[in-house]
């Protein structure tokens, strides 16, 4: 989120308190308009700590995720 706030000052001109506030009020939008499977996600995206495989529910158990799903549709 750090990285966030520092574009925010930087590209924005804003004061380091008001690129908090945004970045408050950005996380809280995202995380509310976010499907039910990633609510609480919000933070790791916006700071591009988020693991897409994960997400899509690719896993070295051979789980059943999105990827999994398309995988078996060409197979």
């Amino acid at each position: 989120m750090e990285n966030l706030i520092n574009e925010l000052i930087q590209k924005a001109g804003l004061s380091p308190e008001m690129a908090q506030k945004a970045t408050s009020v950005v996380l809280e939008y995202v995380n509310n308009n976010l499907p039910d499977s990633l609510k609480g996600k919000g933070e790791s995206l916006l700071s591009g700590n988020f693991d897409v495989k994960s997400l899509l529910g690719d896993n070295a158990e051979g789980g059943d995720g999105l990827i999994d799903k398309v995988k078996g549709m060409f197979s």
